[in-house]
């Protein structure tokens, strides 16, 4: 008998953004290019008629399904098997961790996508008080592997630095890249899981190895002007048991999934010759990814929390707990 073999995991691109910062713009200079392949795109609104999806101009419209009122697992599901890629384009008021989270938790869907990237577009004439006064605003860019921010031309040096601060410490581990008129080149929001696109979320990592359980910040120190979400990096010397820390990221996720708006990581496991990279939305923990090559010199296994009214105290002694369980004495 002939095993099947199972095909490869979609790639799934998340683009987020809130109300008028550019998203349908960018969509129409991103689907003309090769980059994408056969990409299928689904424009997620809320209301009795939506809008949006006709505004996207491409050859590729026979790929675009439009999905109103919130739904989004149910009509994604028929979408998938025809394409190599698939994009999906939240309305601007939703959060973007339960959209993950219930996409790619969804039983039917399990093991047929994947996701390759959360990517936000900021405007930088309205996003600062965006911001501010909205919730959903703050979650979609401390989500971001990309943030992209568009309308730069219309705003001073002065303003555009001031938001770029209040972005770096809302989510230091992000590249910012200013567009303009939607004009990227695709290959940039691409394939985020790579030694590469790692070395940002990682960048702010002392060189040498900080004992275990001794965390380091990547943020500012103050979060002055959104206090509610915080960030900061975990470091371990010595390699892990790679069951138990799974274990206490799965329960981390289920007891507090609404709080940890993401959490990335690269380690170094007992057993493991090549680095594992792995990664949450919320309550979802991704599959673990093994990298055929370190992204940088350093062997430590380092996890970066992004996290909204959470303690640090209760990652750090969850972790300590279910390391301890599994003979790690120094924990």
């Amino acid at each position: 008998m002939t095993a099947t073999t199972q095909p490869a995991p979609i790639p799934l691109t998340l683009l987020t953004g809130f109300l008028g910062s550019g998203k349908t713009t960018l969509l129409n200079r991103l689907l003309p290019q090769p980059a994408l392949g056969q990409c299928a795109v689904i424009i997620n609104e809320l209301g009795a008629i939506g809008l949006d999806h006709l505004f996207v101009k491409t050859s590729r419209d026979e790929t675009i399904a439009l999905l109103e009122n919130g739904c989004l697992c149910c009509g994604v599901r028929d979408e998938i098997p025809a394409f190599e890629r698939l994009l999906i384009e939240t309305t601007g008021l939703a959060r973007p961790g339960p959209v993950i989270s219930l996409l790619l938790g969804d039983a039917a869907l399990e093991g047929r996508v994947r996701l390759d990237g959360i990517v936000t577009t900021v405007d930088a004439k309205h996003g600062a008080a965006q911001l501010v006064r909205h919730e959903e605003s703050r979650q979609q860019v401390a989500v971001a592997d990309r943030i992209l921010l568009t309308k730069a031309e219309l705003v001073d040096a002065a303003a555009l630095a001031e938001l770029e601060a209040t972005l770096e410490t809302l989510n230091p581990g992000a590249p910012r890249m200013p567009v303009r008129n939607g004009e990227i080149d695709a290959a940039h929001l691409l394939d985020i899981l790579t030694p590469r696109e790692l070395r940002p979320w990682l960048r702010t990592e002392p060189a040498t190895p900080r004992k275990l359980m001794s965390p380091v910040r990547t943020a500012a120190a103050s979060l002055a002007s959104h206090p509610d979400i915080d960030s900061f990096c975990l470091s371990y010397a010595q390699p892990l048991p790679m069951h138990a820390l799974e274990t206490a990221l799965t329960v981390l996720l289920g007891y507090h999934g609404e709080r940890i708006l993401r959490v990335k990581g690269i380690g170094n496991f007992i057993g493991e010759s090549r680095p594992v990279v792995f990664h949450g939305v919320q309550q979802l923990l991704h599959e673990p990814l093994k990298l055929e090559q370190w992204p940088d010199e350093d062997r430590s296994t380092r996890l970066v929390f992004i996290v909204q009214g959470l303690a640090r105290s209760v990652i750090e002694e969850t972790l300590t707990h279910f390391l301890r369980e599994a003979g790690c004495t120094s924990c």
